[in-house]
């Protein structure tokens, strides 16, 4: 049985708290599992860490926030 997605939200914190909450939170992401970031901007150096760490990720702009949701490749 796969665990229940994460909802991770760092709106509001400056840097370079989202990012490294989001790398915590990683630490425990379980296969089949997907971790939703809710934040104030597009996070460009995190898509960089996420695809050297063998990640997949989809950002969408949701009206006042972006939602990044993130798993293991």
């Amino acid at each position: 049985m796969t665990a229940p997605d994460l909802t991770l939200d760092v709106r509001g914190l400056s840097a370079p708290q989202p990012l490294e909450q989001c790398l915590e939170a990683l630490t425990g992401l379980e296969p089949g599992q997907q971790l939703h970031m809710l934040i104030d901007r597009e996070p460009w150096p995190l898509f960089n860490i996420l695809e050297r760490d063998g990640y997949e990720y989809c950002c969408t702009f949701e009206e006042t926030h972006f939602q990044v949701s993130i798993w293991h490749a």
